[in-house]
């Protein structure tokens, strides 16, 4: 990879020249080499089983709710981006990056756990495919690997997104769906956001 290269946003550099495919509003959130925040409502489901309330807990993914606010903010970190997520105050951070040497992935980062993922630019949007995990950094075996959607998409203009997360045995661990709005963020807003 070029300097060049490594200077472009993780998601443009990651798809290439099919970033240029994607809907507008998705393209706007995922083209910054800096530190972007979006504000929107989404509606959180989560398992009711006691497994599934576990797992959701060790991975502090937020409880239910209904049009809650939710704020994003998308930090580009050298060659990685930490996503900072505040679901109505539940705050979750993940962190994303290229694969060195497997060009067209990401990895995330989140709790005890690595994801690896193809993102793939479809006519309606940007869809996820889950293609590896690691927990506490060993590889889990298929078997028992997560089900995930993940879209981003584009509605009246806006960012829309709809993530699920299900278990073999287990069923839903959570599910999340709804939009962002870009925000024009001054240093005082950004300094009041107490990210911990």
């Amino acid at each position: 990879m070029t300097t060049a290269e490594s200077a472009l946003p993780l998601y443009r550099r990651v798809l290439g020249d099919d970033f240029e495919r994607l809907p507008g509003a998705v393209k706007r959130l995922h083209d910054h080499s800096g530190q972007l925040c979006a504000n929107g409502l989404c509606r959180v489901s989560r398992g009711s089983g006691v497994v599934s309330r576990v797992i959701a807990r060790l991975f502090a993914l937020p409880p239910s709710g209904e049009s809650l606010p939710v704020r994003v903010c998308f930090i580009a970190e050298g060659e990685a981006e930490l996503w900072e997520r505040d679901f109505a105050g539940h705050r979750l951070k993940t962190r994303q990056g290229g694969l060195a040497g497997r060009p067209g992935l990401i990895y995330e980062t989140f709790g005890p756990g690595r994801f690896i993922v193809r993102p793939r630019v479809m006519p309606h949007g940007l869809d996820l495919e889950l293609l590896g995990v690691r927990l506490l950094g060993l590889p889990l075996p298929r078997l028992f690997w997560p089900r995930i959607r993940g879209h981003e998409g584009e509605d009246a203009g806006r960012f829309t997104f709809d993530v699920a997360i299900m278990l073999p045995l287990v069923g839903l661990l959570v599910a999340y769906s709804g939009f962002l709005e870009p925000q024009e963020e001054t240093p005082a807003s950004r300094d009041a956001r107490e990210w911990p």
